[in-house]
């Protein structure tokens, strides 16, 4: 196996693969198709992507459209990736 960044998102620990970017000239993490195969904090929050499209649940503080999971208020955002944990009730495992 290849090099991985281990990231604990709220309890839920994930191996993101990284390969390494000859154009930007370091390494960039591959995250899993987090839609297809879903992972849950232990608290049953959803761990998704950033940039992932928003969700029809998505709202944002200014009441204008989200765009994607960042732009929600039930989107918190972990420190130094581009996952996160959607806190809405419904998106709950």
């Amino acid at each position: 196996m290849g090099k991985t960044r281990r990231h604990n998102i709220e309890g839920a620990v994930l191996d993101i693969p990284l390969r390494y970017d000859e154009l930007a000239g370091m390494d960039i993490e591959e995250y899993p198709d987090l839609t297809e195969h879903p992972v849950y904090t232990p608290a049953g929050e959803r761990v998704m992507l950033t940039i992932e499209d928003a969700c029809s649940y998505g709202e944002t503080a200014d009441g204008t459209r989200c765009i994607d999971c960042g732009s929600c208020v039930h989107y918190r955002q972990a420190p130094d990736t581009l996952l996160g944990v959607c806190g809405h009730e419904r998106r709950r495992a």
